[in-house]
């Protein structure tokens, strides 16, 4: 969970960060500060990717904030099919989950089942799944939570 939040925050403070560069670019145009023809376009930029930012990361993961608070997680069973550059993602029949990198030992092929987030995907808890939990799941008698 403190991977999530400082994820969260660090996410957070790149829009900050790209926001106000935007405006401070935005600033120079408007006084006709700007000395290369390149530099008109560095807000549009700035603005386009904070946007983006909060888009793809930040806005799901305020989402999941309730059901990190609430303790209201997903399960999905499947095969690990890729594994990110650094650990910090891992595919399962075709979702992204983000996962802390430190504590990140899949490996591919690997079963698993994922206790995760509804909208950014992050990883809570997995467990490797045996071929006869795997029935079980199939059956129906496995519990879940809410």
């Amino acid at each position: 969970m403190n991977y999530f939040i400082v994820n969260l925050a660090a996410h957070i403070l790149l829009i900050v960060v790209f926001i106000v560069l935007a405006c401070v670019f935005a600033g120079r145009n408007k006084k006709k500060k700007t000395k290369h023809v390149v530099s008109y376009f560095f807000p549009i930029v700035f603005a386009l990717v904070a946007l983006l930012d909060i888009i793809f990361c930040a806005a799901p993961r305020l989402l999941d904030i309730n059901s990190l608070v609430n303790s209201n997680y997903y399960y999905n069973t499947g095969t690990v099919e890729k594994i990110g550059f650094i650990k910090n993602y891992f595919v399962v029949d075709g979702t992204y989950y983000y996962v802390n990198p430190l504590h990140n030992n899949l490996n591919e092929g690997d079963r698993v089942r994922v206790k995760h987030t509804q909208y950014s995907g992050f990883t809570v808890d997995w467990t490797l799944v045996t071929d006869t939990e795997q029935e079980e799941i199939n059956n129906g008698t496995d519990e879940t939570e809410s």
